[in-house]
């Protein structure tokens, strides 16, 4: 369970630096997916596969709270 913790946190990471258009592995500035710096990376397939794992790892959303309280 620990190693899902990681990978959730990892991938949290990788989401809000590419949202904040800030390169994960040189902290330079980015256009879209590609960094702009010296590492001149392309984030692109690291950004889908970050989305599709937390996607998957939430389950479904039906807008219903799962819990019931007793009255």
């Amino acid at each position: 369970m620990a190693s899902l913790a990681v990978v959730t946190n990892t991938n949290s990471s990788l989401i809000s630096a590419i949202r904040n258009l800030v390169c994960p592995l040189c902290g330079a500035s980015m256009l879209e997916f590609r960094c702009l710096g010296y590492c001149r990376s392309d984030w692109r397939q690291d950004w889908e596969r970050a989305i599709c794992a937390g996607s998957n790892s939430e389950g479904p959303r039906s807008g219903k709270s799962r819990v019931k309280h007793r009255v």
